[in-house]
């Protein structure tokens, strides 16, 4: 006998979920002690029967978690009988593992955290109260045709929040989950239930119902180039140069105002008018202007009916009154009293922001000229950099450790561990978060090994969000919008004072930034990531990192990095097959083995015939081939290395190391080691070098000795240059 069978009595009069509770197989049941969540002393526990379960107590809630997830408000669903199945569903989801769910054959046997809960949960009186409006009084009379209406509403509902675009298909899948699995509980409520062998959408996956389109690897796009090297190059330059210059700013307006005494002033007695005045009257004698007022505090002033041609609206006289006295508003219809001597001062100083005034120069990003730091700043002014700043850091960190967003949300001031000091001293620094996504709830400790710059932007970003030992270093804002609060300054009169190039409109996310450095790091090895950050380093120590502790998120992007990696040796391995096709040979020592590595695919694919079905096997088959070529590839900045016998490599050779696996791209010398190949792609790196060497050469300053070895460098480039000329052309092919 089902509990709903069980459990059969008589709708109560009044609208008091209890009465419903008293029937439930839960009622009366810990909701987080069913569901294994700890809770801290004294913080709530609700109770099944309670129609709004406040969560705020948990121990191990994410710091990521917004607060309002942490509310499970049942209250809004109209229907007492809908609202305790309602409950009966969310409980389910959070106690998979109740006797009575492990006997639904169809449950979902995941453990769902808070935060699903409370998604699920608000999809929940959405699709119930809809149904109560549509005149169903017993969830035995949904019919498909309710479904599909349903599901049509929310499609064409534009997104409320950060945008109005159309929802996605992932949104509707968490809208339209709810709906259909409510079938699939039907033995476990006990007022309300869908009739026997009703299933929205029978025979259709929910993801087809969501409009969700499978992509095979890896979908999420990368920042565009022309978005990412400019915010890079910025995040960095804000994170190295003028953020700790920010920091000492902000701590000193910081300390001013825990110091300072809280009480109006309500009229200008004579001494206090004598204060007043030596204050103006010191300004005026350093040539310093007078305090500006904030900008919000100026939009009020406005408002409250001041004249915004006045010149001394945007006078800050709380801040001067405080200076002398205990005061720290001065009202501004005081101000009158004093009005002559306020205009002479303005008119002898002016009237600027109060912070930075003797601003520290600082070199300007594009030609490292020295200019101050910036402009002097209202109380408001150098808030908004802070948060610049701090914006900055998170994007730096985003950038160049791989780290999601759930574990940026982690980091805390403790986070930073002391530096190990490893062989050639040079030092390891790691940052401590937690793996959140794919774990219980309250996650797991991870580490991960980081370069300078991003370590240094986590100590930083904890400066300025004056951020306890337990507490976030970030702000709870989603990297897009940070990313757009950079844009703007960098951008704006500040960012193009200090020389820092224009970022572009793009989209930019964590997951995309993720993303990015992903296919950077399998892209160009040995390449530049944005403006002075070498990717090699990133390579070396995320890598180290991934070994440090493998698996999680670590072990996730090093998965990513490598499929990436192989995806993009394919299509070069392809490219140079197909020049070949087309009478395009490769140059170098190693371009006879190459050459001949592509005749025996060729004889290969020889015995096929012709016709469609052969056509798309000889496809399969030649990709197959290419693959096994393309796994000895190893892209160097200016050649191919084709690493298929160890015994034949260079580089092995002049390091002593026959045994090692794969090459060692420092000592690399394409011009003599057998298994590397020049490609037109390469012809750039290697004109560039000889006109370099060719300037240094025409310089009479340049040190003779070196002009003898320079002379043999240019003229190894230039026989590279014209080796690859002429076998793209076709004229060296035997």
């Amino acid at each position: 006998m089902t509990p709903r069978q069980a459990n059969v009595v008589v709708m109560p009069s009044g609208p008091i979920s209890a009465h419903w509770a008293a029937a439930s197989p839960f009622a009366g049941m810990d909701v987080c002690r069913a569901a294994g969540w700890e809770v801290v002393p004294g913080g709530s526990r609700p109770n099944f029967d309670e129609d709004f379960w406040d969560l705020t107590g948990l121990r191990d809630i994410p710091k990521s978690a917004r607060s309002n997830t942490q509310r499970l408000d049942f209250r809004g669903i109209t229907d007492p009988a809908f609202r305790l199945t309602a409950k009966e569903y969310i409980f389910a989801l959070a106690v998979p593992d109740h006797e009575l769910v492990l006997a639904l054959p169809e449950a979902i046997r995941t453990v769902y955290k808070p935060t699903s809960c409370f998604n699920y949960c608000v999809q929940l009186v959405r699709w119930l109260n809809y149904l109560t409006a549509q005149g169903i009084s017993d969830l035995s009379e949904v019919m498909q045709e309710h479904c599909d209406v349903y599901r049509v509403m929310r499609l064409e509902r534009k997104r409320t929040t950060r945008g109005t675009g159309p929802i996605s298909a992932g949104t509707m899948m968490t809208i339209l989950q709810p709906v259909r699995n409510l079938a699939y509980y039907r033995e476990l409520f006990t007022k309300a239930a869908y009739r026997p062998g009703f299933v929205p959408w029978p025979g259709l996956p929910l993801t087809k119902v969501a409009g969700w389109k499978y992509q095979h690897g890896n979908s999420e796009p990368a920042v565009a180039e022309e978005v990412f090297q400019p915010t890079v190059a910025a995040a960095l330059y804000l994170t190295e140069t003028l953020g700790p210059l920010v920091a000492d700013e902000f701590d000193r307006l910081l300390q001013a105002v825990e110091t300072r005494s809280s009480s109006t002033l309500r009229s200008l007695s004579p001494e206090i008018s004598a204060k007043f005045s030596r204050v103006v009257a010191s300004y005026v004698h350093r040539g310093q202007p007078l305090p500006e007022l904030d900008g919000r505090l100026l939009t009020k002033r406005i408002g409250n009916g001041a004249d915004p041609d006045d010149p001394l609206v945007r006078l800050h006289v709380s801040r001067m009154i405080n200076e002398r006295t205990n005061y720290t508003s001065f009202p501004y219809r005081l101000v009158e009293s004093v009005r002559p001597m306020l205009e002479d001062a303005v008119a002898k100083v002016g009237i600027a922001g109060a912070h930075a005034r003797d601003a520290t120069p600082i070199p300007r990003y594009d030609d490292q000229t020295p200019v101050p730091w910036t402009v002097p700043l209202t109380g408001q002014q150098l808030r908004d950099l802070a948060f610049v700043v701090l914006a900055a850091c998170r994007i730096l960190v985003a950038s160049i450790s791989g780290m999601r967003a759930s574990e940026l949300d982690e980091l805390t001031p403790l986070s930073p561990q002391q530096p190990v000091t490893v062989s050639g001293d040079t030092q390891r620094f790691r940052l401590t978060s937690k793996l959140i996504k794919g774990h219980q709830l309250g996650g797991v400790q991870a580490e991960w090994v980081v370069l300078e710059p991003a370590y240094r932007a986590v100590q930083l970003a904890a400066r300025l969000n004056q951020a306890d030992e337990e507490d976030r270093v970030f702000p709870m804002s989603p990297t897009d919008f940070l990313h757009g609060r950079l844009r703007d300054w960098v951008n704006g009169t500040d960012g193009q004072r200090l020389g820092l190039a224009p970022i572009p409109a793009g989209p930019v996310n964590g997951r995309m930034l993720r993303r990015t450095l992903a296919l950077t790091l399998a892209y160009r090895p040995g390449g530049l990531l944005a403006a002075k950050i070498h990717l090699k380093h990133v390579s070396v120590v995320t890598t180290e990192g991934y070994a440090h502790k493998p698996g999680g998120s670590q072990g996730a992007l090093l998965a990513s990095v490598e499929k990436a990696q192989e995806h993009h040796h394919l299509e070069l391995t392809e490219a140079a097959y197909r020049d070949y096709q087309d009478g395009r040979m490769p140059a170098g020592p190693g371009a006879r083995d190459l050459i001949k590595a592509f005749e025996h695919i060729d004889d290969l694919l020889k015995d096929h015939q012709s016709g469609p079905a052969a056509v798309l096997d000889s496809d399969r088959r030649l990709e197959m081939l290419l693959k096994q070529q393309a796994k000895s590839l190893h892209v160097q900045a200016a050649n191919y290395c084709w690493f298929r016998d160890p015994s034949r490599a260079l580089c092995l050779k002049l390091a002593g190391t026959p045994n090692a696996t794969k090459p060692l791209a420092g000592m690399c010398d394409s011009a003599r080691c057998p298994q590397a190949t020049h490609h037109p792609c390469h012809l750039p790196v290697w004109e560039n070098t000889a006109a370099s060497n060719t300037v240094f050469l025409d310089n009479p300053r340049f040190p003779k000795a070196e002009k003898a070895r320079l002379k043999s460098e240019l003229e190894r480039a230039q026989q590279i240059v014209n080796e690859i000329i002429t076998a793209h052309t076709g004229l060296g092919e035997e």
